[in-house]
């Protein structure tokens, strides 16, 4: 992989209005996540990647106002994918992996062939999964611990692409899109620490592994910046207000 490459597509939806001082219409940027699911429907309708990435997000996940539905996902998730949309295809790769999605033939084959298109057209969901994949391996692939090293390598680098563009200032309601990111970035940075400490895929480098380690934090402080307290319940974090 390139490592210079950049994510394909990065959703953000524009919006015009007009401050009640009456100046001039300001141009904000929302997630789609912010969107009702029959708004999203609409922007669907004018081919919008960003409403029809999300509303293949929500059914696959049954996330918000929708019931979980995988074939309305994966109609979706397709549309998006053939627009550029690189997370589509991150989440198509399921289809053939999963052993909880039974509408399509278990194919490792094609679903590492999705997750590898993804990840090539700047997917940091897909370079975290196919980090994981090469780690542990399964499913007729063979555990790869210096391609596993490099994926994981190349998903931190592209979070910090990700958290850029949606800190830009015109941005707002991401909140819940960075925790996401927060989330991601801790799990892989603790993964390369682990590569790092024991020399696995890569020389071992306690110095490296100590420098992983602490770099999330880097990202929780710009996190806590936007005024939200971070929590670290189980696995996963809280941002409370």
């Amino acid at each position: 992989m390139a490592r210079e490459i950049l994510p394909s597509y990065l959703p953000a939806a524009k919006v015009t209005f007009t401050p009640k001082d009456g100046s001039a219409p300001k141009v904000i940027y929302r997630p789609y996540m912010a969107f009702h699911v029959e708004d999203l429907k609409r922007h669907a309708l004018g081919n919008e990647t960003g409403a029809i990435l999300e509303l293949g997000r929500r059914y696959y996940y049954g996330d918000l106002d929708v019931k979980q539905d995988f074939e309305q996902a994966y109609d979706y998730l397709k549309r998006a994918a053939d627009l550029g949309a690189q997370d589509a295809l991150s989440m198509l790769a399921a289809y053939f992996l999963s052993d909880e999605i039974t509408m399509m033939p278990n194919d490792p084959e094609e679903g590492m062939k999705l997750l590898h298109a993804a990840a090539e057209a700047g997917s940091w969901d897909a370079m975290e999964k196919l980090a994981v994949v090469y780690r542990v391996g399964g499913q007729g692939i063979k555990p790869d611990h210096e391609k596993a090293f490099e994926w994981a390598e190349n998903a931190e680098r592209m979070v910090r692409v990700y958290w850029y563009f949606y800190t830009q200032p015109d941005f707002v309601d991401f909140t819940e899109v960075l925790r996401v990111l927060l989330n991601g970035h801790t799990r892989i940075t603790l993964t390369l620490a682990h590569h790092c400490a024991n020399g696995i895929g890569t020389k071992r480098d306690l110095d490296a592994a100590i420098s992983e380690s602490l770099s999330f934090r880097t990202f929780w402080n710009a996190f806590e910046r936007y005024g939200y307290t971070l929590e670290y319940r189980g696995k996963f974090l809280r941002a409370r207000p």
